[in-house]
C-alpha cells in the first residue's frame, strides 16, 4: 500500500456535525414560508455563494425574491452566522485524531465546500490551525465534486496524488476524488474512520 503523505478532512459532516436542513427549517419558521421552498431555493443558490460569487446578504435576497418575502429580502443581520452557531457542534473525536496524525510524519488539511461566514464561526469555535492546507470552495472557486477542485489539490500539495488520503461524508464527493487518482472514504462515524486509518498504517 502507497504510504499516505497528506491527509484532507471535511469540514460539515467530518470535523463538525452539520445538516443544512437544520437552517433550512429555522428559516422557514422564523419567516413563515413553506419548507420545500425555501430547501429548494437554498440548494439551487448555495453554489453561488459557496464559490465566493455572492455574498451572504446577496444570498437571502435572491431566496427572499424568488419565494416573493419582503422581510427576507431586506432582512440586514447575518442569518447564517446566528443558525448556524445554534446548531453547529465540533466533533472532537475527529479533532483529536487530526492533531495526533499532524504529529507523526503526515500533513492534515481540510478540504471543504464552505463559505466565509460559518467557516469564521467554526474558526472561532475550534483551533484550526494544525492544519496546513485549507482548501475552501469560497475561495478557489470551484465546488466538490467538480474535478477542478481535486486539481487544484493536487496541484497545491507536495507529494504524488496517490499519497493524499481525503475522508468526506458525502459519496459523490468521494467518488469523484477517487476518479482524480486520490485515496477517499466516506465518514460515517468514528469507529469506521479509525479502522480505514488503521488498515492504511496511519496509527
Amino acid at each position: 500500500m502507497v504510504k499516505i503523505s497528506c491527509i484532507l478532512f471535511d469540514l460539515g459532516g467530518v470535523v463538525v456535525n452539520w445538516d443544512d436542513s437544520w437552517l433550512i427549517q429555522d428559516v422557514s419558521e422564523e419567516f413563515q414560508l413553506q419548507k420545500e421552498k425555501v430547501a429548494k431555493e437554498f440548494h439551487k443558490n448555495l453554489p453561488a455563494i459557496s464559490t465566493g460569487k455572492i455574498n451572504e446578504k446577496k444570498f437571502w435576497y435572491t431566496i427572499g425574491k424568488d419565494l416573493e418575502s419582503e422581510k427576507l429580502m431586506n432582512y440586514d443581520q447575518s442569518i447564517l452566522d446566528r443558525l448556524f452557531r445554534k446548531h453547529v457542534s465540533v466533533n472532537e473525536s475527529v479533532i483529536s485524531l487530526s492533531k495526533k496524525l499532524s504529529q507523526k510524519d503526515m500533513t492534515v488539511g481540510i478540504l471543504s465546500n464552505t463559505e466565509l461566514v460559518t467557516y469564521s464561526v467554526i474558526e472561532n469555535l475550534v483551533s484550526l490551525d494544525h492544519f496546513k492546507y485549507k482548501f475552501l470552495s469560497y475561495k478557489i472557486g470551484h465546488l466538490k465534486p467538480n474535478p477542478e477542485i481535486y486539481k487544484h489539490v493536487i496541484d497545491s500539495v507536495p507529494c504524488p496524488k496517490e499519497e493524499i488520503f481525503f475522508i468526506d461524508d458525502l459519496k459523490t464527493n468521494v467518488e469523484s476524488a477517487c476518479l482524480e487518482g486520490i485515496d477517499a472514504i466516506q465518514y460515517s462515524d468514528f469507529a469506521g474512520l479509525l479502522k480505514e486509518c488503521q488498515t492504511r498504517h496511519l496509527l
